[in-house]
């Protein structure tokens, strides 16, 4: 008899070490992240120094846009509708991590606020937080991975600039010089969906008659690449009715040695205009590792 008990204990730990995976490793009572750690070493990388993504930490609720009063850049486009003509103005910002080792593109518009495609920073964990009164940006998970920001991702697609001829993107920094780039290897980061798109994918919405719901047949695939889009790394934030609501970790090191990132959203809920899903998603705690 106790030969048998120990065999049953054995093989029940064998079973539990064997099933878990990085989604379980770090995750707390609420779903989310704590910080004891951003995925398994690599023997190799045990010497090499690790760069974290820091963000800053704000003291009341923010949505964080950068400086738009000096953007970098700015455009306006405009529209006639029934005689009245509607112009937008757009505003290129950069935003930065408390190290300054991570460059965001940060895009915005006096009509819209965040726009389509760019990132910004946020600490909003509350329902009423008056920069998502139109739309719900914020995390799933309420807060980051170490702390209560994380960054707001939209990958819809579209270039930016008066010419339309920019890509978003996210570069890093050498800690030498700021004013360069510098390539690093990429070790991973997390990744999650924001409530806007949750609410798409299990409500559907009242834009596309509740057509953008998904089914058990759909799916929702962030892709990410390096900044000359020759290599890549393709995650599902949502597969049928198996939708992503905790921070995930994602290995990047098959991206090799980068300055920068890039990223693409892809569903199958569309129609002739293109993606019904809002192309939005959530990260936090990017880790590289120098060469």
């Amino acid at each position: 008899m106790k030969k048998y008990s120990l065999l049953l204990f054995l093989f029940l730990s064998v079973f539990a070490f064997s099933g878990c995976g990085d989604d379980d490793k770090f995750k707390d009572d609420n779903g989310s992240i704590d910080n004891g750690g951003t995925g398994d070493k690599d023997d190799d990388d045990d010497t090499k120094k690790e760069y974290v993504l820091s963000l800053p930490v704000y003291e009341t609720h923010k949505l964080d846009l950068g400086d738009t009063e000096n953007p970098i850049d700015n455009w306006s486009t405009s529209f006639d509708y029934e005689g009245v003509t509607y112009t937008t103005h757009y505003f290129h910002t950069l935003l930065t991590d408390k190290n300054k080792l991570f460059e965001f593109d940060c895009v915005s518009s006096d009509a819209y606020g965040f726009s389509s495609d760019g990132f910004a920073f946020t600490n909003c964990t509350v329902t009423d937080c008056p920069d998502f009164a139109s739309y719900d940006y914020r995390a799933i998970p309420k807060k980051g991975v170490t702390n209560n920001t994380y960054v707001i991702a939209g990958a819809a697609g579209y270039k930016i600039g008066l010419h339309s001829d920019k890509e978003v993107s996210i570069r890093f920094k050498n800690n030498d010089n700021f004013n360069e780039t510098k390539d690093y290897r990429v070790k991973g980061m997390y990744v999650t969906n924001c409530v806007f798109v949750y609410k798409s994918m299990t409500e559907g919405s009242t834009i596309f008659s509740g057509l953008d719901k998904f089914g058990k047949d759909d799916s929702f695939k962030l892709i990410i690449y390096n900044p000359t889009k020759t290599k890549k790394v393709e995650c599902y934030l949502a597969e049928g009715t198996n939708i992503l609501t905790t921070w995930k970790w994602i290995d990047l090191t098959s991206l090799g040695e980068t300055n920068g990132l890039k990223f693409e959203l892809t569903t199958t809920r569309t129609d002739e205009n293109g993606a019904m899903t809002p192309t939005y998603f959530c990260l936090d705690a990017i880790t590289l590792i120098d060469k």
